[in-house]
């Protein structure tokens, strides 16, 4: 599609999302608390650890820019499952929200948390900006860019944000005018996965999406350029069960999609007609709160996928695959965490299973905390190949510094010959500063030998991040030297906000 129809597409998407926005205006009833629309960042999964699997050989380049790409869009559900399949790391400490097929989320005043989370104290600062709003409209300027070991760009990401009342535009990489109420919210322009309030992700589809709610009864309707039409019908029953029914059609296909969501879980089921195997996603938990947790995620499907699904290559290449996590944490004995985990793939074509276990164990007070890890690579080959990694840091406040030292190493042992590889070493070293509004300055650089002798390779992998109250700046690279050369970068994001 040519520039000229693009100005067009983007021109009418605009006049239509104001005709939508007017539209949910009429149907809910005005209030006089200011909604923020804000994002869920991922608490766990950040650029920069997906940088470190990158630099240790964890994920390859592929998978490193795929789980960048969600981070860039939002989408921290899926951040976690690639996480949990790639890097066989428990994603999601935080107990999980209760309302996954919320139609409403965006519906809570500012004041308000993640439906499933406790909000003591948050009502009163929400009503107290009610009262007193500071501005009309509030947003950001943001733009991020990686560069790889030539200096070339690989990716980049600009957004401009305006929060109003109760609606929200975005322009740039995304295009979207978003308008929220008590009952409704409407949605025009790139709709996805958190659009919709998907379990399972979704394509990136350009057009309308409206939803109203009546009392337990919801009701939500979709209708993009292409010709995709969805239909959804939901059913909550105070904070503890809800349910919703979707009926989607392609330009030659029909599906339906069912999910419900409740205090331990969310399952997913999506049928796509003419097809035998259905795609059905589930994610059941515990409460983590309590000493002892569990999680467990898994995709199952055919070899056809329902569209507008979207999933991962790895996770569209299995037939099956599930991730389990159990934990055991006790807080008066120096927080000490014992931690296993299991990943097991089923390849689409093929009867084998591919079996990886792990367990972490952790604990000590803040001036020396210590961990190790037993990984087994492949339990079909019966654990010939083992990794051991043991970890040691601390940690010293002062005021509203903060520093931390810590040091690892790792090394992966093959039964079949008896052979250990040669340690992989790092040592690192942070400081951060907290700020007023929960902001945080930090910087951290980090040495590490892959072959235990520096000389021979070297990595240094840095974090810088600075904030203000109208600028918001962060840089994660790392350099790497190998036989006998210079040191050279090796990739790099720059990321920077200005709030207004």
């Amino acid at each position: 599609m040519d520039k000229a129809k693009k100005r067009a597409k983007s021109a009418i998407s605009i006049l239509f999302t104001l005709a939508a926005a007017l539209v949910g205006m009429l149907f809910s009833p005005l209030a006089t608390q200011a909604a923020e629309i804000t994002e869920a960042q991922a608490a766990d999964i950040t650029e920069a650890q997906v940088f470190e699997w990158w630099d240790d050989g964890t994920i390859g380049a592929e998978e490193a820019n795929e789980m960048l790409t969600l981070i860039d869009e939002g989408k921290t559900q899926e951040v976690c499952a690639l996480a949990e399949i790639y890097a066989n790391e428990p994603c999601g400490t935080e107990e999980q929200a209760i309302f996954a097929d919320d139609e409403f989320a965006g519906n809570r005043t500012a004041g308000d948390t993640p439906a499933g989370k406790k909000r003591a104290g948050n009502k009163t600062a929400g009503k107290s900006r009610a009262k007193k709003p500071s501005r009309h409209y509030s947003g950001h300027l943001a733009a991020k860019v990686r560069y790889d070991s030539a200096g070339h760009v690989t990716a980049h990401r600009e957004e401009l944000l305006f929060n109003f009342h109760r609606a929200t535009l975005r322009l740039g990489t995304q295009e979207l005018l978003t308008y929220k109420g008590k009952r409704g919210e409407a949605h025009f322009g790139q709709i996805s996965t958190r659009e919709l309030h998907s379990e399972i992700p979704l394509d990136t589809l350009w057009g309308t999406a409206l939803a109203y709610s009546f009392g337990a009864l919801g009701l939500a309707g979709l209708i993009d350029t292409s010709g995709t039409l969805r239909a959804h019908a939901s059913y909550t029953r105070g904070k503890a069960f809800t349910a919703g029914a979707s009926l989607w059609k392609t330009a030659d296909t029909y599906s339906v999609m069912a999910q419900a969501a409740f205090p331990f879980g969310q399952v997913a089921y999506w049928q796509q007609f003419g097809e035998r195997t259905p795609l059905i996603h589930f994610r059941l938990h515990g409460r983590d709160s309590s000493a002892f947790s569990w999680r467990t995620t898994g995709y199952i499907h055919g070899d056809s996928l329902p569209p507008p699904a979207r999933l991962s290559p790895s996770i569209a290449n299995r037939r099956f695959w599930t991730t389990q996590n159990i934990t055991y944490r006790a807080k008066k004995f120096f927080d000490t965490r014992i931690s296993a985990s299991a990943r097991i793939l089923s390849p689409l074509h093929s009867d084998s299973v591919s079996g990886r276990l792990a367990l972490d164990i952790s604990g000590g007070p803040p001036a020396l905390r210590i961990s190790a890890k037993f990984t087994c690579v492949e339990a079909s080959e019966n654990c010939r190949q083992t990794i051991f990694q043991g970890t040691a840091g601390t940690t010293r406040e002062f005021s509203t510094l903060s520093t931390m030292l810590s040091g690892s190493a790792r090394t992966q042992h093959d039964r079949t010959g008896n052979s250990w590889n040669r340690p992989r070493i790092e040592i690192g070293a942070s400081v951060s500063e907290k700020k007023s509004g929960g902001r945080e300055d930090m910087f951290k650089v980090t040495l590490v030998a892959p072959d235990a002798s520096p000389r021979e390779n070297l990595q240094i992998r840095s974090e810088t991040r600075l904030t203000c109250d109208f600028l918001e700046f962060s840089l994660i690279a790392t350099f790497k030297k190998s036989d006998g050369a210079k040191i050279r970068p090796a990739h790099a994001q720059i990321s920077s906000k200005i709030l207004f």
